[in-house]
């Protein structure tokens, strides 16, 4: 006797068949009249894991789709790729990677991404496929990223109502800014993207994107320090410091300082730095005091300032302890050139407070009644 369910071409068959289809499947099954009141529930069985095949022909259909603009073909395939990296997300990662897949949705994100309202959708989601797999700086394709019509819509997202596609954005443009110097320079010239990377920063989006943004601004004004002054000019140094005051987290204050370290090498950008109150009294509170990395660029910013502004940086950092901190740097030892930038330091800090007693001017003038003296 042969049962119905095992019957060729039956039930089980069309079941096999379905999960293997690459494509969500639903599979009926019967519940007990006690436990639900309808007598069929459809539940979603896992996807099978992708084939080579498979993902070749993903490629292939949304390389077609996108050569032909179908905006909702293509939006489908996404999804499709979005889903098939949720589910068994190693192995199908994996073979799609593998056979281009990344090409595949940079040159879609790139060929809708002169469209404003239209494509929107497509664009957010091929934008957090892309993101939920970076690092991808080294993967063929990604360069497309940084095109002049990508570059225009990451900068348009990081304006996104929604928190989840400005992070998306911020990720992103961090990782385009490290392939090519090129990509920093186009960046430059479009409208908003500057002022984009600053309000990630100050809407505090997360924790997560707020990094992104301060690497992506450091990458910036690493390759080109006329970039700085823009930047200082939208806020900044002032943003920097309030961000050193309020985030507990180390490795925000860590990245903050790097930033800072580098705005100091440009000389207008320096008087913006000189004019914030807050800068030196943190920069000497913050040595020693959060990574190795930090102590090297607070006692970097300190000697670049005082370089600049020789009496007034030392008679400031004196009043806040920076001699017996410099001290303690010498001691415990520290990379050669934050050794001798501190010895200079040092030395002038010195001669600036012998200056002092020897004029009588710590009581009276120079407000320092308060200041320790440990000599």
């Amino acid at each position: 006797m042969v049962l119905p369910w095992r019957s060729r071409g039956g039930r089980r068959a069309e079941r096999r068949n379905l999960s293997t289809s690459g494509d969500t499947s639903v599979v009926k099954i019967k519940v007990p009249a006690q436990l639900r009141s309808s007598k069929i529930e459809l539940v979603q069985s896992p996807l099978a894991p992708l084939t080579p095949r498979d993902a070749v022909e993903i490629c292939r259909r949304l390389e077609n789709a996108t050569a032909r603009e179908e905006n909702a073909e293509c939006l489908e395939i996404v999804s499709k790729i979005k889903n098939l990296a949720r589910d068994n997300g190693e192995t199908n990662k994996k073979w799609l990677l593998q056979y281009g897949v990344v090409s595949e949705l940079t040159s879609c994100f790139q060929r809708f991404a002169s469209t404003r309202e239209e494509h929107a959708r497509l664009l957010e989601e091929v934008l957090s496929v892309i993101t939920s797999w970076l690092p991808l700086s080294r993967t063929e394709g990604f360069s497309k990223m940084g095109s002049t019509a990508s570059l225009n819509a990451l900068a348009r997202f990081l304006n996104a109502p929604d928190a989840k596609t400005r992070q998306n954005a911020v990720f992103c443009i961090r990782e385009v800014m490290a392939i090519d110097k090129r990509f920093v320079y186009a960046l430059t010239d479009i409208e908003g993207a500057f002022e984009g990377l600053i309000k990630i920063i100050k809407d505090s989006v997360s924790t997560s994107s707020t990094k992104a943004s301060i690497m992506a601004i450091y990458r910036i004004i690493s390759c080109d320090n006329k970039t700085a002054l823009k930047l200082v000019n939208l806020g900044l140094v002032a943003l920097i410091a309030e961000m050193i005051v309020n985030n507990a987290e180390k490795s925000v204050c860590e990245r903050c300082l790097v930033v800072l370290n580098v705005v100091c090498d440009n000389e207008q950008s320096r008087e913006d730095v000189l004019r914030n109150a807050l800068i030196v009294p943190l920069v000497v509170k913050k040595i020693l005091r959060v990574s190795d990395l930090a102590t090297q660029c607070s006692v970097s910013i300190l000697w670049k300032l005082w370089r600049k502004n020789r009496e007034d940086v030392l008679l400031e950092a004196l009043q806040v302890g920076a001699f017996e901190k410099l001290l303690v740097v010498l001691q415990v030892g520290c990379e050669e050139k934050t050794k001798e930038r501190a010895s200079e330091l040092l030395r002038n800090l010195n001669r600036c407070r012998n200056e002092m007693e020897n004029t009588n001017c710590v009581d009276s003038s120079m407000h320092l009644k308060n200041v320790k003296k440990s000599f």
